[in-house]
């Protein structure tokens, strides 16, 4: 941990949640329309800014006099979350707090003030979250007039070594946690009996340890290494997202998958937002996110945003599920992966487009042919750079060490000669075996890296994409999920290093999404979860019947323009129950939504409100999931369906995200045993989470060697 620490002195500076917000029982008799600190990152023994922006109601009866009212500034160390301590107070004349020079003139309705203050941090304070309360009080009787908080402000080490130690502690504080996320975590499929993912394991223990309930991961880790973890994350989830996009899975049913993408999408674009702001602006819904909008426009707009990040889904919850029923070959089952994947694809365009939507209505403007021309261009350079990715992806991928890895390719390829061609066992000599597990080893070595280079190359280009905004001086943005994602699809499809990019991928998922979910989990805000839990619950409702009225009219549709496809009343009317699932792209989007400075305001509810859907949705997701391709299977109107059984092990872990707890539940394989002559035949699909078709035996050779059609003694069987 202290040795990465070093490294992570030269990371991204913390990440700044700090947030603006009005005390309980505000009379807002002055309105402060703003308060914030620069720079955005505060050390200790450094000069900042404070500034304050806000108006006389236009309401208010007459003029007001500053000279008669007191401005009250207390200070406070926090140790969590509504568990402060004030270290210093400060009383101020609010024409002294207006002007240094003491002299201010009265305000009138509706006249706009802003104050600047340059204030010093010393040396030695005590690093870590604060908060800062300003009331104005008239001097006469102290009667309070107004009452604003600025809430989760950071203060870190500006010393070479506070500095490193603090990375360090953090990083023992949160490592520490996300064992715990993972040995507890894995709990969760085997006493829900295989029902709840893994993935809703992490996310409750990062609730568990966060500054929201135990506190064993403080605010202050979280802000330390949040941004770091964030941005490795959702670089990694890009690609995964992207590599299980390979067309030549997906051609047979591509003109259906179009079909249901669409249905749903309209669909749920339409009752998302429409049911939401019906029900907040008729107060039958609390939703804080849209409360803080001046206009209908802006709350209209996200609640668009809200409806585009509902057409997200989980393609590795959707893959969990089917392996463990054996039933990938199954139409159900291509169709839930085709749709699930192909909508992580729409997701990121609709948000390119709704965000600009979203900065329009909130922050001024008109839209216009300009404002689509923005987010085309956004849309294009994201696609270019994923393509350029891409490229340097396939350099890296083209390294070899041994034999093996042109096996991988013999196997990714998955040609149906070779499939079909009878290989007979051999057993190998002691010094072949020492030879071959010497090549095990070095392709070992060789894959580690690899794996290293492919994460690095991701990342490089999401941390382009999400600086060119700056690099621009804010003439375009770039998408970076987008690109990350475009980058690794262009590279699947590249037949000569699919395989070598899924064992690269595959290697870094536990290892990447443990720390995510429970770092998602650790900044849950438990207050306004449950201030918003209705509205989360309502958001997951309207989500459901969006997805059962799309696909049932997408399936109609399909009937109509696909005859030849086996689409059965069942398959239409319960489709709907395998698309729930919902986790990384979202939580990459919102994450990128509270980065967005004209969103501070509001992001932080709009934040907690989409992760209690998330958390629901993937709680509900795999078991409707595998209840509904059961129902489906189990149609009298399918024929050969008995080769797909749920041999689901309740004991058995089962990783909603991707995550490697379970060999199983991490593979696509469909296993058919032919009696007449003993052959075992194992089908391998390309994809993140497939475990190509492995043997691991004492006497048949390491652990690695492939096993496509061998006649195998009773002995070597598994």
């Amino acid at each position: 941990a202290y040795l990465v620490g070093l490294l992570l002195l030269a990371a991204p500076g913390a990440h700044a949640g700090r947030s603006f917000e009005a005390c309980d029982g505000n009379p807002a008799t002055i309105v402060f329309q703003s308060m914030a600190a620069s720079p955005e990152l505060l050390r200790t023994n450094s000069d900042i800014q404070v500034m304050v922006t806000g108006h006389l109601p236009d309401t208010a009866t007459s003029t007001l006099d500053p000279s008669l009212l007191t401005v009250v500034m207390d200070i406070n160390y926090c140790r969590r979350p509504n568990d402060c301590m004030s270290v210093r107070r400060f009383d101020l004349p609010v024409c002294m707090f207006l002007n240094s020079t003491g002299k201010c003139e009265a305000l009138s309705p509706g006249q706009a003030f802003s104050v600047t203050q340059s204030v010093h941090l010393p040396l030695h304070i005590i690093r870590g979250t604060y908060s800062v309360e300003v009331q104005v009080l008239r001097t006469a009787d102290s009667q309070l007039l107004s009452c604003y908080s600025l809430v989760e402000v950071e203060v870190m080490a500006s010393l070479l070594g506070n500095r490193f130690r603090d990375y360090a502690d953090a990083l023992v504080a949160f490592g520490m946690a996300a064992s715990a996320s993972y040995a507890l975590g894995s709990l969760f499929p085997q006493f829900s009996g295989g029902m709840c993912p893994q993935i809703s394991g992490f996310l409750c223990i990062g609730v568990t340890v966060g500054p929201y309930c135990t506190n064993l991961v403080t605010h202050s880790d979280v802000s330390l290494l949040g941004e770091f973890i964030n941005k490795v994350s959702l670089a990694f989830i890009g690609g995964a997202a992207g590599a299980e996009i390979f067309l030549p899975e997906f051609r047979p049913i591509l003109g259906q998958m179009g079909l249901q993408v669409l249905s749903i999408t309209l669909c749920t674009m339409s009752f998302v937002t429409i049911g939401l702001f019906f029900l907040q602006g008729s107060g039958l819904l609390h939703v804080p996110c849209l409360e803080m909008q001046p206009t209908a426009m802006a709350k209209f707009s996200i609640c668009l945003l809200t409806s585009a990040l509902m057409t997200a889904r989980s393609p590795a919850s959707a893959i969990a599920v089917i392996a463990e029923m054996h039933c990938h070959d199954e139409d159900v089952a291509k169709m839930t992966l085709g749709i699930t994947v192909l909508s992580d694809i729409v997701v990121l365009i609709l948000f390119s487009l709704c965000s600009q939507f979203v900065h329009i209505a909130t922050e001024g403007g008109t839209f216009g042919p300009a404002v689509l021309m923005t987010a085309s261009v956004e849309i294009l350079t994201s696609v270019v750079l994923g393509a350029l990715t891409a490229q340097v992806l396939r350099l890296v991928l083209s390294i070899r060490a041994t034999p093996r890895d042109s096996l991988d390719d013999e196997d990714s390829s998955d040609s149906d000669d070779k499939e079909k061609a009878d290989e007979k066992t051999h057993i190998p000599s002691q010094a072949s075996v020492a030879n071959i597990e010497a090549q095990e080893r070095q392709h070992a070595y060789v894959a580690a890296l690899r794996s290293i280079f492919v994460l690095a190359t991701l990342a490089a280009s999401f941390l382009i994409a999400e600086k060119a905004s700056i690099w621009s001086n804010e003439m375009f943005e770039m998408e970076p999920l987008l690109t990350c994602t475009v980058a690794a699809c262009l590279c699947g499809h590249d037949a000569g290093r699919r395989a070598a990019l899924m064992e690269s991928l595959g290697m870094w998922a536990r290892s990447v999404l443990l720390p995510f979910f429970t770092l998602a989990g650790a900044c849950l805000q438990l207050p306004g979860l449950a201030k918003m839990f209705p509205a989360a619950v309502t958001l997951v409702i309207l989500r459901m019947l969006a997805n059962f009225l799309g696909t049932s009219i997408g399936g109609r549709m399909s009937r109509r323009f696909f005859p030849q496809q086996r689409i059965t009343d069942r398959m239409v009317n319960l489709l709907w129950t395998c698309l729930l699932a919902q986790a990384g792209v979202t939580l990459g989007l919102v994450i990128g939504i509270q980065a967005i400075p004209g969103f501070k305001k509001w992001s932080g509810e709009f934040a907690v409100l989409i992760l209690g859907v998330v958390m629901l949705n993937q709680m509900l997701g795999p078991v409707f999931c595998r209840v509904g391709i059961k129902a489906i299977l189990a149609d009298p109107a399918l024929e050969d369906n008995q080769e797909c059984t749920d041999r689901t092990d309740p004991n058995e872990n089962s990783d909603g995200e991707g995550s490697e707890a379970s060999d199983r539940s991490n593979s696509r394989l469909t296993s058919r045993t032919n009696d007449n002559n003993g052959e075992r035949r194992t089908s391998v699909s390309g994809g993140l989470y497939d475990k190509l078709a492995r043997r691991k035996t004492n006497s048949l050779g390491p652990p690695g060697d492939y096993v496509r059609s061998h006649a195998l003694p009773d002995q070597y069987r598994e």
